[in-house]
């Protein structure tokens, strides 16, 4: 007994050890700041705004990739004249071109990107999946995962030629499955194998590749509104047979008020954006990064958890025990 406990205590000192000096080793930063550039897509509002504005005060060079003239034209008027804004819409490969060529063009003689932070992307539609098109899928994948790939693919010389570091923006749910969300999901997953095959192949370049997956977090990803005008979208233009299944319109009012103002993961919201921007910042000066950012309380202690339980008993508890998801008359009488 007494060996058994012995062990158990070096095997404690030694975790705590690695712990520590773990933590110790990610303190530094990287030197040079006025000589580093960073390229950040979808920087309109969010994660990305922020992350620009940050980078902007201790004095980086930041190329803010914008959709919109509006978020540029904020960008301009809040940033010091280090900031240049450019246009990107990462699902046309045209403009992702010029945004290359325009920072290509901006960057003195000689020196690439340090920096190339993949945060644009979008929700998508949603919706249970007998409710979704092709095209839903098809339009999610040319922003998340191939907007995301063309603009990786296409700055790379200049990461290369520093040998810098790409941050791509995925999610906690590209680790576990959350309903009603699969054109999101589906991306998402899709994008962090992408990243991991990435990640690998770059390493003999001195180039590295990092995952930033957030929980959920008061986005305009995850507006109130835009979801509750997602789902309507999906439910008007239904066949009238799949909206007698699921109860009909007075039923999907009442199903989605509840969703709306009662789920669970509005309960689980956070408005501390500050959290994903900092591993933002951790991933591209620490000195020694890390290969993954799993970011917020429910991140962490919820759907990692979930991932690790057997799929019987994650299936219960995601399903079985919200009241609030979105099924069809038939399946909640059952369910009842």
């Amino acid at each position: 007994m007494c060996s058994c406990l012995e062990l158990l205590g070096w095997l404690i000192a030694v975790y705590i050890s690695y712990k520590l000096i773990d933590y110790l080793l990610r303190l530094p930063y990287v030197l040079g700041r006025f000589n580093r550039y960073i390229l950040i897509t979808g920087c309109d509002t969010g994660f990305g705004h922020e992350l620009a504005k940050d980078l902007d005060r201790n004095g980086y060079n930041v190329f803010a990739g914008c959709l919109t003239e509006v978020g540029e034209e904020i960008l301009r008027k809040q940033c010091t004249c280090r900031l240049k804004t450019v246009h990107i819409d990462v699902s046309n490969p045209e403009s992702v071109r010029q945004a290359y060529q325009f920072v290509k063009d901006n960057i003195p003689e000689g020196k690439g990107l340090w920096g190339l932070v993949n945060n644009a992307g979008i929700a998508g539609q949603f919706g249970p999946v007998d409710w979704l098109y092709l095209s839903d899928y098809k339009s999610c994948f040319d922003v998340n995962l191939f907007g995301l790939i063309d603009t990786t693919v296409t700055f790379l010389p200049l990461i290369k030629q520093e040998k810098g570091r790409i941050i791509n923006m995925t999610s906690i749910l590209g680790r576990t499955t959350v309903a009603p969300f699969a054109p999101y999901v589906l991306s998402k997953q899709a994008s962090e194998a992408f990243s991991d095959i990435l990640r690998r192949q770059l390493i003999d370049y001195g180039c590295s590749v990092h995952i930033i997956e957030p929980g959920y977090y008061m986005t305009n990803i995850t507006n109130k509104s835009s979801a509750t005008k997602s789902l309507e979208y999906a439910w008007n233009r239904l066949p009238s047979e799949v909206k007698r299944e699921y109860g009909g319109q007075e039923y999907f009012d009442t199903t989605v008020d509840a969703m709306m103002n009662s789920g669970v993961l509005k309960r689980l919201m956070s408005e501390k954006i500050g959290d994903v921007v900092n591993a933002y910042k951790h991933a591209l000066l620490a000195v020694f990064p890390r290969a993954r950012y799993v970011v917020g309380l429910d991140a962490r202690f919820l759907w990692l958890s979930l991932q690790m339980l057997p799929e019987w008993m994650s299936d219960f508890i995601l399903v079985k025990t919200n009241k609030d998801i979105l099924m069809s008359k038939a399946a909640r009488q059952n369910k009842l």
